[in-house]
């Protein structure tokens, strides 16, 4: 482009001072001339009076010569002999276009005199506006040449650049070699752009070869090695081999494919060397290597995952040692007091005892918080839907946690918010539970004022639903922390643990427990403050259901809580207690019999089997894990046998499905160890009560 307006440039130059020829003034020329020899011709013909031979001659010169519009011969008094084409309509011309030649007249002299005139109307020779600025020649001659020589200079430059081409100076096949590798090869001068780059590289970045030619290799997507973030200029390697003269190896680099996941890469560059030693640019390959940068963030991840698993565990361990130790601590310790002797008051003795059995019921809620833990992270956590008195259920939660808030000086109160329906359906042993983890958490984190619990119902055109609120004005929690307290093994700072203990499974598992109840589990709290941790759950359907008032509530509550408090009376019977564990069978024979039961021990199955079908009973307490023969091989054989009296399992495993196992094997009652004796004579006493109206027995 350069060299064209150069030389269009003298082109002009050259118009302009007259070096090249005037069209314009040949033409002008070239009509005089004509005009003389139509007036010479027609002067001779004027004076021979020949008229017709006249206009002949004109319409001849006007046909045969495009560029005349007419002519015609006037005489001096103006009156016209002759003309041709339409002369009285075209000669209407001015001054000026008379002077740029469109309008010639030629005088006729006779005897000196002017005789007359030639009036030739020509074409003119420039158009007005655009068009005649199109139609002039100079115009067509300057594009004409600029044109012409666009096409050589372009056609002379390709030809240049094809002989400086690189991908036409490398063999073709040494060139195919280069595409055949795996690596990506870029060959840049020392301007950074580039003059060769094989396929495996031109792939990665979405383009052809031909396209990156000439671009600079830093204009290209590049990241920061492994990362998301764009890479300096300083980091490019190619860039340290040409400033520095000297290898680089090793430079991760990331790239940003033309649509395609970011590819990262090991770059390893060197310099070209020139005729004398000097730089001529850099040589870099690029070996893949995201599958080990995606290993590496894998193994990363893993890595600390692991390490906060194992800091979880080690918390966990920590944690459970401290909330094991503690009651295990009172236990021994009691235990030991008592086994010396060393207390001579029934009523520090009486003390002591409670203090024991609290302490054990508290490693036993312990262990039941860790399975439940297990069986919801299992998946295998199942409840069952029955009816129960939701205002029941939680005052046998405020009659066990009262003694607990009177030893700490605050109150603790339950109020009905309307009218509540006196049976719902539910799971009554995960919402008794949920209660009871809230209740109890309320009255450890509070040390002055009460803790209320307010159940509502919750009408909307969905199914109902129970509220049940249980606010305290204890320490409060954090706004930041009220995610954390809901999970696994989290309280809301180390310092609650420290303060207050616990193992940071309740608010987890009382979670769990009302979403697989339908329900809910929120919490408001403000630090210092107080919080109420809010639970609903589905009542099921309430039709027929009735509804009663708070003061009805209470008392019905009253009279079962009274009524619990008494064991039912036994009737006269015969058990079997098959126990492999000397402990358990004496413990258990020791209530038994207190209550008026005959008790015949076995230590296994196998013996148990030998027993029952030797002699008669009225019930069989069977342990499932024994040696020599198991509960669950012993229970199937009597069953075998025709035995149809109740067999009650007694097992350690409390897992879900463990009870299906034992009524599979054709247990009639499940009870887990360590047996809580309040139930296990309640169970005994429904068993025994159903064999004496089906059988008459007793």
């Amino acid at each position: 482009m350069v060299q064209t307006s150069l030389l269009v440039s003298v082109l002009l130059i050259a118009m302009s001072i007259g070096l090249i020829p005037d069209r314009h003034g040949a033409v002008m020329q070239g009509r005089a001339k004509l005009c003389e020899s139509i007036a010479i011709a027609t002067s001779l013909l004027a004076d021979q009076r020949d008229t017709s031979r006249l206009e002949a001659i004109l319409q001849g010169v006007v046909r045969r010569n495009d560029d005349i519009l007419s002519a015609a011969l006037r005489r001096d008094s103006g009156k016209l002999l002759a003309e041709a084409g339409e002369h009285t309509a075209q000669w209407q011309g001015s001054e000026e276009e008379a002077a740029e030649g469109s309008y010639v007249h030629v005088p006729i002299w006779a005897d000196e005199k002017e005789w007359g005139s030639v009036e030739v109307r020509f074409r003119p020779l420039k158009q007005d506006g655009i068009l005649g600025f199109l139609h002039d020649p100079g115009l067509h001659l300057v594009v004409a040449v600029a044109f012409t020589c666009f096409l050589l200079y372009l056609f002379y430059l390709r030809k240049m650049l094809r002989h400086l081409d690189p991908s036409k100076v490398v063999p073709k096949r040494v060139r195919s070699a280069l595409d055949t590798l795996a690596e990506g090869l870029l060959v840049m001068d020392k301007d950074e752009r580039i003059v060769l780059a094989n396929r495996s590289f031109a792939a990665t970045v979405g383009q052809s070869p031909d396209q990156l030619q000439g671009r600079r290799a830093s204009t290209l997507p590049w990241l920061a090695g492994a990362s998301e973030a764009a890479a300096s200029p300083g980091t490019y390697p190619w860039l340290h081999a040409i400033k520095a003269q000297t290898r680089q190896t090793g430079v991760m680099l990331g790239l940003n494919g033309s649509g395609k996941a970011p590819r990262v890469f090991m770059v390893n560059s060197s310099p070209v060397l020139g005729d004398g030693g000097k730089i001529r640019g850099a040589l870099a390959s690029f070996e893949d290597v995201t599958p080990l940068e995606e290993s590496k963030v894998e193994l990363r991840k893993s890595k600390d995952a692991a390490e906060a698993a194992n800091r979880a565990k080690s918390d966990f361990l920590a944690r459970m040692s401290h909330e094991i130790r503690t009651p295990m601590n009172a236990i021994l310790g009691f235990t030991d007091v008592l086994r010396r002797g060393l207390v001579k008051e029934e009523t520090e003795r009486q003390e002591h005892l409670t203090t024991i059995h609290t302490s054990g019921k508290h490693l036993l809620d312990l262990i039941n918080d860790i399975l439940d833990l297990s069986k919801i992270e299992s998946g295998r956590m199942e409840v069952e839907q029955r009816r129960c008195s939701p205002s029941q259920l939680v005052f046998d939660v405020l009659n066990v946690l009262q003694v607990r808030a009177q030893e700490k000086g605050i109150t603790l109160g339950y109020k009905f918010g309307g009218k509540m329906p006196e049976t719902i359906l539910t799971d009554p042993m995960r919402l008794r539970q949920t209660v009871m983890n809230l209740v109890g958490n309320a009255i450890k984190f509070t040390d002055t004022g009460g803790v209320e619990v307010v159940a509502r119902l919750l009408e909307s055109d969905e199914e109902p639903q129970l509220a049940i609120d249980v606010s305290d004005s204890g320490i409060g929690i954090p706004p930041e922390a009220i995610d954390r307290i809901f999970e696994p093994f989290g309280q809301a700072d180390t310092s609650v643990t420290r303060k207050f203990g616990g193992t940071g499974l309740g608010l987890t598992i009382s979670r769990q427990f009302t979403e697989a109840l339908g329900g809910s589990l929120i919490v408001q709290s403000e630090a210092g403050k107080g919080s109420v941790f809010t639970v609903t759950v589905n009542t099921g359907p309430l039709e027929g259901v009735r509804m009663v008032g708070a003061e009805e509530a209470a008392s019905t509550s009253a009279q079962d809580s009274g009524q619990d408090q008494a064991l039912p009376e036994l009737p006269p019977a015969r058990v079997l207690l098959v126990e492999d564990g000397e402990s358990n069978r004496t413990l258990i024979t020791l209530v038994l019999e207190e209550v008026g039961v005959e008790v015949e021990e076995a230590e296994n199955g196998q013996i148990a089997v030998d027993m029952a079908t030797a002699g008669k009973f009225d019930l069989i307490l069977m342990d499932m894990e024994m040696p020599v023969m198991d509960g669950y091989t012993a229970t199937a054989k009597l069953r075998e046998l025709g035995m149809k009296i109740p067999i009650i399992a007694l097992t350690a495993h409390a897992m879900q499905g463990d009870e299906d196992k034992c009524r599979s094997a054709g247990c009639s009652g499940f009870l887990t160890k360590p047996i809580d004796m309040d139930l296990l004579i309640k169970t005994m006493a429904q068993e025994l009560e159903g064999v004496s109206k089906t059988e008459g027995v007793l």
